[in-house]
């Protein structure tokens, strides 16, 4: 049968529109993916700052603008608060530079900004700066947190006309909803730790400390926050919880924070290191055996779940656990049910399990080392602690506490403790994680002939990561420690670059002021850098400027 043309045409334009659904589709697909993967970044971001540098770059990524900025404020008093090359490099302040008869516009009314070439735009090409700036495509969005406004995002491009499209546009007022709302965290953030008074403004934020007892841990960092919220959330139930980590992280103390804020906490609290006793005794201090049951065994014995029934019981080192031991624990955690060593009577036991562990268990199950079902058991509510490493913004709230303790304990009053003591134990990474920093405190303290503590003071093995590689007493090169996981490989990459552009930077000022004797107006002059930004970059290296030091002979 022939085909009309028409019938023809009919069906060449129903598989074009159905391919271009199917298009739009991917495309929006992709899209989504995008945002859910940057909302995900953005919100595990709590440092407000790092925050809004990680926006500018997600964003650059996305619509390859020539330039991005996140400027904050009012109409009439607004400043740039993040600055963006299109390669991702810090724009200097000469550069940094955006419309400020756009910004304020954005500002003004909320909406958003969509200029596809500034030079012919009727109400902008009059402007001075769209003129000197030679502005061509600019996006300009506001952001606003709750019903206020907040600031606005920027990008631009100065050598082409037209280059977003409205697609960029709504793309990008998205992102700044999700970017607002991940800022409206770090803010809350940073009012909590600004808000609290005394030492406890560097602690963990006072309105979990307010509604929990988080008093045995001290911690800061983002980790140690996200930590203490989990807990928060798991410990007023009945749940069953494995808390990681590695050695000397203070996996005990996640359990008794757990167990103090659970509605057993007037009920006892019992622990027991599995890995410290051999698989017939651990039995018998688990659960209990009858008189007679083996030898030795002259009386009835109650077992820790029999002595904690009504409350908590704390399985240390649960990777260490046999696996007969493992049985009978599954039945515990699965019925409320165990017999003695030596019995067949059945016993109801009401006994909320924490369990902690060093070791990697889903490896140990691929191995045939660690039951299946009862890792499951466990991994239903997993609480990370991280290694001290990971969180060195800690480092100088735990030498405090440890500092107060031993102190007092010691009866040796410590009124100060030398900088130098805290940058080389920034720089250690703490294999025995605060177990270590707590021992290497207690030894400074013991040491010490004066009511100071110094870097003299510190064990052999802290002093070798902090060796002087430059011939000056104040050129430290800290050792970054081995990654054993992809996370802690991330973690090393960017402390690495962090630390290379730190050595450059500092080498750079000492140089500038070098040659310019220790002026500060004339190194930065020399090297056509902001004054202000020169300054600002010498109190951040904490570099001691003194004219005599720098003068030429």
């Amino acid at each position: 049968m022939n085909k009309t043309p028409g019938g023809s045409d009919c069906k060449i334009s129903d598989k074009e529109k159905l391919k271009r659904e199917i298009n739009r589709l991917r495309n929006r697909c992709s899209d989504l993916e995008i945002k859910l993967k940057i909302s995900r970044l953005l919100h595990a971001e709590l440092d407000h700052s790092k925050l809004l540098n990680l926006i500018i770059d997600k964003i650059m990524d996305i619509l390859r603008a020539e330039r991005g900025f996140i400027v904050t404020g009012d109409p009439d008093n607004f400043e740039t608060r993040v600055a963006r090359n299109i390669t991702g490099e810090e724009l200097a302040e000469s550069e940094g530079t955006v419309s400020r008869t756009v910004v304020r516009k954005v500002l003004e009314s909320g909406s958003p900004v969509f200029v596809s070439d500034a030079q012919d735009d009727s109400l902008l090409a009059s402007s001075k700066s769209i003129v000197d700036l030679g502005l061509r495509s600019i996006l300009c969005v506001p952001l606003v947190i709750g019903d206020k406004p907040y600031g606005a995002i920027y990008v631009e491009n100065r050598s082409m006309a037209s280059c977003f499209m409205d697609k960029d546009l709504e793309l990008l007022q998205e992102l700044a909803e999700l970017s607002a709302s991940s800022i409206k965290n770090a803010l809350n953030f940073l009012e909590i730790a600004r808000g609290a008074e005394g030492r406890s403004a560097t602690r963990i934020g006072e309105d979990l400390r307010r509604e929990y007892d988080f008093s045995m841990i001290e911690g800061k960092s983002r980790k140690m926050v996200e930590a203490m919220e989990l807990v928060a959330r798991v410990a007023p139930t009945d749940a069953t919880v494995m808390i990681t980590g590695e050695s000397g992280t203070g996996k005990e103390l996640i359990a008794r924070a757990i167990f103090l804020n659970s509605n057993r906490k007037d009920m006892p609290f019992l622990t027991i290191n599995c890995g410290a006793l051999p698989t017939g005794l651990l039995e018998s201090e688990l659960f209990g055996h009858v008189k007679g049951s083996f030898t030795g065994a002259i009386s009835n014995k109650v077992g820790r779940f029999e002595a904690a029934h009504g409350g908590t019981i704390f399985l240390d080192e649960v990777g260490e656990m046999s696996p007969e031991l493992q049985v009978k624990l599954l039945r515990v955690l699965q019925f409320g049910e165990f017999e003695k060593v030596g019995s067949y009577q059945v016993q109801k036991v009401d006994v909320r399990i924490l369990a902690a562990t060093n070791k990697d268990l889903s490896s140990m199950v691929e191995q045939g080392k660690f039951r299946e079902d009862l890792f499951y058991r466990f991994k239903i509510i997993e609480v990370h602690f991280p290694p001290l490493r990971e969180r060195p913004d800690d480092i100088s709230l735990l030498v405090d506490h440890f500092v107060r303790t031993y102190s007092e304990k010691l009866g040796k009053p410590i009124e100060q403790i030398d900088p130098q003591f805290m940058r080389c134990l920034e720089r250690y990474p703490f294999p025995g994680n605060i177990r270590e920093l707590e021992g290497i405190v207690q030894r400074a303290i013991i040491l010490t002939k004066e009511n100071h503590i110094s870097a003299s003071d510190l064990p052999p093995e802290v002093l070798e990561c902090s060796k002087i590689t430059t011939g000056s007493k104040e050129s430290f090169r800290p050792v970054i420690s081995l990654a054993r996981t992809n996370e802690e490989l991330k973690i090393a990459r960017e402390e690495t670059s962090r630390l290379a552009i730190a050595e450059v930077e500092c080498a750079f000022l000492k140089v500038a002021l070098e040659e310019a004797g220790g002026n500060i107006t004339r190194a930065a002059q020399k090297t056509g850098m902001n004054r202000s930004l020169f300054q600002r970059m010498i109190k951040k290296h904490e570099i001691q400027v003194d004219k005599k030091k720098y003068k030429k002979d």
